[in-house]
């Protein structure tokens, strides 16, 4: 690959990353701004408002699994690493391609269940917004491709020369 091509490559994933980051940040205001919105009706006005905390919810329950799908990178997950941090160099790599195959296989299996779970959750609309549950979970199948992409992409790295840089 040429540098300018490489350049324009970077230059669009960096935009993609801007974009999720502000998605993120979207959602997350959404999320607030209805927990905010639904604190000064409950107590202030002492006329609670059904729609804030449904909305609420959903917003969180977006803003969690966005935030993990495109904003967290893969290696900054929580992870248990206590054995990991006492290993040399080359049993991390070990360590973290037998973990990042693992996940990337088990998110792959995941997929079909949550794709029927999504076809069954189709029939069902939440309370008060009334939108399909489809669309309030979706998000998980958005995260569950999203990681399993960048477990591969972690794995590539970790095979190539450079390894060091993905420990």
């Amino acid at each position: 690959m040429s540098p300018a091509t490489a350049h324009r490559v970077h230059t669009g994933l960096l935009w993609l990353k801007r974009g999720a980051d502000a998605v993120g940040v979207l959602l997350f205001m959404t999320a607030f701004s209805g927990f905010i919105v639904q604190i000064f009706f409950r107590y202030v006005l002492n006329q609670p408002l059904a729609w804030t905390e449904e909305a609420t919810m959903i917003a969180f329950i977006w803003t969690v699994f966005w935030a993990a799908a495109f904003m967290v990178p893969v290696r900054e997950h929580v992870t248990f690493d206590v054995v990991y941090d006492l290993a040399p160099e080359h049993i991390r790599r070990i360590f973290s391609l037998c973990t990042m195959v693992l996940l990337v296989i088990a998110f792959v299996i995941l997929v079909p269940y949550t794709l029927d779970y999504l076809q069954f959750l189709m029939r069902k609309k939440s309370n008060v917004l009334r939108f399909q549950m489809t669309w309030i979970y979706g998000c998980y199948l958005l995260f569950i491709v999203a990681f399993a992409i960048q477990g591969i992409w972690r794995i590539y790295n970790l095979l190539r020369p450079n390894w060091r840089d993905q420990i």
